[in-house]
């Protein structure tokens, strides 16, 4: 049994029923579990001979960050939708899907990974790709937390047509999405678990949806699909099904339910709104992929939702979609965006963005007894922050510097499920230096093979 012993926190910030917050701090963590937290002094004397000492003195330790929107096989999209309408970048991610080799595909995954345990996430849900077996392969190596879904896709034609490598009958993405749930949730000593996607709402008939719930329920596990996230997508919804919305849709098939996570809703009418919270349905609002203007801060309804009572939560998308897979970021523009659309800077608080980064998102992902909060007997997911960086000091209200002035780059040592994964800002579990470099060759030749190159261009001259 190896027990770790983080002590001497300036803060420890346990987002506990009490939303407790411990000055010299300490956090014992045995088998993997949290065994105690409390003062310093207290631990200490518990817990004399750990087998780790981790001193976390002027630093700040919290839950990990949650991501519960992560598409982690896209890492090497990132630029190549940069100035254009989602319309507009949805065929490049089409390109890019049905070009990756399951290489490829486990060097983005591994990259991707790197990204968010250096930015303090512990635990990422990625709503929906393909290479799967490379995905899990990755997370399990890297030592990550994770919920991953099979892309499930029945409608190839419309406005965007699905390339002919990703098409798929209903009943062929029904049995590919139960395989690899059957084959990988719990994976890993139940580090890993699988759900079921519904890719989007605009390419998923109402036949797939209702037997993927049903299997949801069977298996016990979540649905997790792209819902009204911009007006773009409700409109082609509406022109594929005969006028309704998604919401809508997702009802009258008996889609919606607790165990659905939506993605965006941003173009949720009061009526649906109600509709989604009489389901239960939880949501998960990405703020960072507001840089392809789908009205994720002006038009969406997270405040809303939040005054509903249903439960939403955060993700940071893919860097397909916002470039970046920091967290702390995602909090950011989630508290200062929302104050400004609504010319209310009393909106959106700093414990609630942290709320929805951290115990939000664990209920979300129907984890809560697991994972989201730092309490004895859930598992052992934490960060410790560097508050000595110029960017936190001083530190009067640490839940102030997170969100508001701090990058994830300031996660000093990460610990997921009782392992230490990084450690002084050092990455333990993969050789960074080498896959990074691997991951710069296998995108050039990844943008090449699909035509994507053109889109990498600089519109400034390089000599």
């Amino acid at each position: 049994m190896v027990t770790i012993l983080v002590e001497n926190a300036r803060f420890l910030i346990t987002m506990d029923p009490e939303r407790r917050i411990f000055r010299d701090g300490a956090i014992a963590v045995e088998n993997g579990l949290i065994a105690d937290v409390g003062k310093t002094e207290v631990l200490k004397r518990d817990y004399e001979h750990p087998d780790i000492r981790i001193d976390a003195r002027r630093k700040v330790v919290t839950p990990g960050l949650i991501d519960a929107h992560c598409h982690i096989t896209e890492q090497m999209l990132r630029g190549l939708t940069d100035g254009v309408f989602a319309p507009s970048a949805v065929p490049r991610h089409w390109l890019y899907e049905s070009s990756l080799n399951s290489e490829e595909a486990f060097l983005a995954s591994k990259a991707c990974l790197i990204e968010s345990i250096r930015c303090g996430t512990t635990h990422i849900m990625d709503p929906g790709g393909y290479h799967l077996d490379e995905a899990v392969k990755a997370v399990e190596e890297m030592g990550m937390r994770a919920i991953l879904s099979r892309s499930l896709i029945d409608i190839h034609t419309g406005v965007q047509p699905v390339p002919e490598a990703l098409r798929e009958s209903t009943e062929k993405a029904l049995a590919a999405g139960d395989e690899f749930v059957t084959k990988y949730n719990g994976y890993s000593g139940g580090r890993i678990k699988a759900w079921f996607s519904l890719r989007t709402e605009r390419s998923t008939t109402s036949e797939l949806g209702h037997a993927v719930k049903e299997l949801a329920d069977k298996r016990g596990v979540g649905v997790i699909s792209h819902i009204a996230a911009s007006h773009y997508w409700t409109d082609f919804h509406k022109e594929i099904f005969d006028g309704l919305t998604p919401i809508q849709r997702y009802e009258k098939a008996g889609i919606l339910g607790p165990n659905l996570l939506a993605i965006g809703v941003n173009w949720a009418t009061d009526e649906e709104i109600e509709m989604l919270r009489k389901h239960d349905v939880k949501v998960v609002h990405t703020p960072t992929n507001a840089r392809l203007a789908l009205g994720s801060l002006q038009t969406g309804r997270l405040i809303e939702l939040i005054k509903r009572g249903i439960t939403v939560c955060l993700g940071h998308d893919g860097a397909g979609e916002s470039n970046s897979g920091d967290m702390v970021r995602a909090m950011y523009l989630t508290a200062v965006g929302h104050r400004d659309v609504a010319l209310d800077p009393t909106v959106m608080t700093n414990e609630m963005v942290l709320e929805m980064a951290t115990v939000k998102a664990a209920r979300a992902l129907n984890s809560e007894g697991e994972v989201g909060s730092l309490e004895p007997g859930k598992r052992a997911d934490l960060v410790v922050w560097d508050a000595t960086r110029v960017d936190w000091v001083p530190v009067l209200n640490p839940i102030s510097n997170l969100v508001q002035s701090a990058s994830g780059n300031s996660a000093e040592t990460v610990i997921i499920d009782g392992k230490v994964v990084m450690q002084d800002q050092k990455i333990l579990t993969a050789d960074e230096k080498d896959i990074l470099a691997k991951v710069e060759d296998a995108a050039k030749d990844l943008t090449e093979r699909s035509g994507l190159s053109k889109y990498a261009a600089s519109k400034w001259p390089m000599i």
